[in-house]
C-alpha cells in the first residue's frame, strides 16, 4: 500500500471513489424541492388526468415506492413524454436567483484525495444548471443523472416493459454506476440525503454517509452529517490540508459539464 492510498484507510478500508447525490446534499434550498414536488403535482392533474383530490397521496405512494414519481408512474402504465416531464419540472426554477457559487464547497471537493463522480436521478439539464450555478461543473471525473442510467440500464437489459425506469434506490444502479467507473462497493464511498438511498447502497457493502438536518443515526448510514461541508471534519484521512488543496484543473475533466453519455 502507497503512501497516498494509507491516506485514504479509513476504519481498515481503503476508498478510491465517492458517488455524490446533488440536490439536498451537495445543497440545500428549501424552495427547491416544495417547487418540484408543485410542479409535480400539477403536471400530474393537467397532463395525466389524475384527479386533484388523489394527486397528493398518488405522488407520495409512488415516489416512496418507486424512488421518483416518474419511475413509478411509467411503471404503473402511464404514458408520459419523459423529456417533456422534466421540463415542467424543472424549468420554472428561478435557478439563477436561488443558487449561488459555494467556494467551501468546492474547496472540499477540490482538497479530496477520491475520484469523484456525481450520481443523481435528476436530468441532465437539471443537473448541468445545478452545478454550475454552484460553481463546481469541474469537481467530478463523472456526472451520472437520468440520461445515462438508463442507457447503463439499457445496456445491461435491466430496463423492461415491467421495469421501464431505473433510479435510486434500485441497487441496479450502484451497480451498474461502480462497474462503469471501475470501483467496487469496499472502495466506494455513497453520500445522499435519502434514507432510503443510503440504506440500498450499504446492503451492497458501500461506505454510507447521510447528509441530514437530525444528525441522527439512520439504519444503513456509516455517518451522519448536517452538511457536505462537514466531512473533512468526519473523514480528515480523505482530505489534504486547506493549505496544500489543489483546485481542478481544465484538462482532468471533459469539456463543459464532465458527463459520459454512453453510446448504445
Amino acid at each position: 500500500m502507497g503512501a497516498l492510498a494509507a491516506e485514504n484507510v479509513v476504519y481498515g478500508r481503503e476508498f478510491s471513489h465517492i458517488l455524490c447525490d446533488l440536490d439536498d446534499c451537495l445543497y440545500r434550498i428549501e424552495v427547491i424541492p416544495q417547487s418540484v414536488a408543485q410542479n409535480i403535482k400539477r403536471y400530474m392533474v393537467d397532463k395525466l388526468g389524475v384527479p386533484e383530490a388523489e394527486v397528493h397521496e398518488l405522488s407520495r405512494e409512488l415516489y416512496h415506492g418507486y424512488g421518483t414519481t416518474m419511475c413509478g408512474l411509467l411503471t404503473h402504465g402511464y404514458q408520459l413524454d419523459v423529456d417533456d416531464w422534466h421540463a415542467a419540472v424543472h424549468d420554472s426554477l428561478e435557478y439563477d436567483k436561488l443558487l449561488h457559487e459555494q467556494p467551501t464547497t468546492r474547496q472540499v471537493l477540490a482538497r479530496c484525495n477520491l475520484q469523484k463522480h456525481l450520481l443523481t436521478n435528476a436530468d441532465y439539464r437539471h443537473a448541468v444548471k445545478c452545478l454550475k450555478r454552484l460553481g463546481i461543473s469541474d469537481c467530478f471525473q463523472d456526472v451520472f443523472c437520468y440520461e445515462n442510467v438508463q442507457e447503463l440500464g439499457q445496456q445491461a437489459g435491466i430496463i423492461t416493459a415491467e421495469r421501464p425506469v431505473l433510479c435510486k434506490p434500485s441497487k441496479h444502479v450502484y451497480q451498474l454506476v461502480m462497474e462503469r467507473i471501475g470501483a467496487t462497493a469496499s472502495n466506494t464511498i455513497f453520500i445522499d440525503d435519502s434514507p432510503r438511498n443510503i440504506a440500498a447502497a450499504h446492503e451492497l457493502g458501500i461506505f454510507t454517509v447521510l447528509v441530514s438536518d437530525s444528525a441522527q443515526h439512520v439504519p444503513g448510514a456509516d455517518l451522519v452529517v448536517r452538511h457536505f461541508d462537514e466531512l473533512p471534519a468526519v473523514l480528515p484521512q480523505l482530505f489534504a490540508p486547506v493549505n496544500t488543496a489543489a483546485e481542478p484543473h481544465a484538462d482532468e475533466v471533459l469539456a463543459g459539464v464532465p458527463i459520459r453519455v454512453m453510446a448504445a
